[in-house]
């Protein structure tokens, strides 16, 4: 049988969405009322696909997310994979032996599409149901946003419509194998064989556009900055434009990253602080946390309110009293929302820091209002940036007891 070449695929124009059901949704900071103690429900992505509980499974990440063939790459594979098929010497009628190796041939094409999709999906789906808490809710964060500025659809109906375009695969290839089956002559068997392989492609490419967007999904998701599971991690905690990004550059030993993230326009550092003792730890960089109701919250203080609640971290909670970093961060607001997120986390290694202190605290503000302990630095003039850095380190052998943080 002369088989013909495989054609080109010709994908769709992809577009990209958000995956999770979530806008509108408020990341909950601080609770409304006393309730009865219940389990905390899981993170979307983890609850979206789990199986089992999720301490009874070993973490994955982000960066497992699996590498997705694209479609003109699975097309030329399933190519290669039908021509491997021959004739089976020991059916005698030749007849027969055409008619089955032309079934055969499409069977091979068909599931050289369909199980490389099947395959790729189940990677996906288990890397999303494991991911650590903190690196599930960066996800989550992140796709909601993509959905909400894009207008795309949910993560359901998007693995359902992926889903779908390899049970087409899986049809066409059983109806035109069957087809081929029946031929009433060799040359038709021969025919048939072609003109079923071509049916299974043109079923792929009309549906490849779920490919597309897992594949896109997938790089954006592996790409998505964030902490080393490996080293401490301290959070700098706050108001919008307190300084909370110039005491990670005056803090960090080297050039701090820049990390960005699909949901804020602003370019967040984190740094790595080598201490005396050999110990490393990481200094993360926040968004801005604002004095405002739960359901107006956005994902930049999401980010900010899971790396507090998921990650091992230790907190360094950043306020400029001096007036001068807007009203939407005044004094008054900045310590309300001190105090608000402090008895939300009463049990985290705690430094309360004034920031810009070589500045006088604003009209109004008194002394006393200022919480206890609080150490007051000055990057500009460089007052206790030393003394912070010890603080720091402190409060990483308070919060891991050693200078290496588990794997969470």
């Amino acid at each position: 049988m002369r088989l013909l070449p495989a054609r080109t695929s010709r994908p769709r124009a992809m577009v990209f969405f958000g995956l999770l059901p979530m806008a509108g949704r408020a990341f909950r900071l601080f609770p409304l009322a006393p309730r009865a103690a219940t389990p905390s429900p899981p993170p979307r992505v983890r609850h979206f696909f789990s199986a089992a509980p999720p301490d009874a499974r070993a973490h994955s990440s982000l960066a497992d997310l699996p590498d997705f063939r694209g479609p003109s790459r699975l097309l030329k594979e399933a190519h290669k994979q039908s021509l491997l098929v021959t004739p089976n010497p020991k059916v005698p009628n030749a007849k027969k032996r055409a008619l089955r190796f032309a079934a055969q041939v499409v069977d091979a094409y068909a599931q050289g599409l369909s199980v490389p999709l099947r395959e790729q999906l189940k990677v996906f789906q288990a890397v999303l149901r494991d991911l650590p808490p903190f690196e599930a809710a960066l996800a989550e964060l992140t796709l909601a946003s993509l959905e909400r500025e894009k207008g795309g659809k949910p993560l359901r109906a998007v693995v359902a419509e992926f889903d779908q375009l390899r049970r087409t695969v899986v049809r066409v290839g059983k109806e035109r194998s069957l087809l081929a089956s029946k031929a009433a002559t060799i040359a038709e068997a021969h025919t048939l064989a072609n003109e079923g392989r071509t049916s299974v492609a043109d079923a792929f490419e009309e549906g490849s556009g779920a490919l597309l967007t897992l594949i896109q999904t997938s790089q954006t998701l592996r790409k998505l900055p964030r902490p080393s599971s490996h080293e401490p991690v301290l959070v700098l905690v706050g108001m919008p434009n307190v300084g909370k990004s110039s005491i990670v550059t005056a803090t960090s030993t080297g050039t701090p990253e820049i990390n960005d993230y699909p949901f804020t326009t602003r370019r967040l550092k984190m740094g790595h602080v080598e201490t005396a003792d050999g110990g490393r730890y990481q200094v993360m960089d926040t968004p801005g946390v604002l004095s405002r109701p739960e359901e107006d919250r956005n994902p930049m203080e999401g980010l900010t309110l899971a790396a507090v609640k998921f990650l091992p971290s230790a907190v360094v909670f950043v306020m400029d009293l001096s007036g001068t970093c807007g009203s939407q961060s005044a004094p008054e607001l900045q310590l309300a929302v001190r105090d608000q997120i402090r008895a939300t986390f009463p049990d985290r290694p705690w430094l309360d820091v004034r920031s810009k202190a070589d500045l006088p605290l604003a009209d109004g503000v008194a002394e006393s209002q200022i919480p206890a302990g609080t150490l007051s630095v000055s990057v500009h003039e460089g007052t206790n940036v030393q003394v912070l850095k010890e603080r720091m380190a402190q409060l990483i052998a308070d919060r891991y007891g050693v200078q290496k943080a588990p794997d969470w």
